[in-house]
């Protein structure tokens, strides 16, 4: 099985089952019980093509719009959005 660097789950037809298996898949390395897992999520500076390994914890996705607000990688936080600009991609985003 070849799994790429970065997954672009908005090509997937289910993206929940592909971030559920990552959670158990890093359950079973760990020896994590599913249930009390808590998952964090890290908004990289980087874009797809800028990823050069895999993630050490999880998986990294891209994929992800926001709707009516954008992504500030300066200051790492959420900002409103540009006039006239509905839709943003978000960057690499690891799970």
């Amino acid at each position: 099985l070849n799994v790429p660097k970065v997954v672009d789950i908005s090509k997937l037809f289910n993206p929940q089952s592909y971030l559920t298996a990552i959670k158990q898949i890093c359950c079973q390395n760990q020896g994590l019980e599913l249930d009390k897992l808590q998952v964090f999520t890290d908004v990289t500076k980087k874009e797809a093509k800028q990823v050069d390994t895999e993630s050490k914890d999880g998986a990294f996705v891209t994929g992800m719009f926001l709707e009516g607000a954008r992504w500030d990688s300066t200051s790492n936080s959420l900002e409103d959005s540009r006039p006239k600009e509905m839709f943003v991609g978000m960057p690499v985003i690891n799970c």
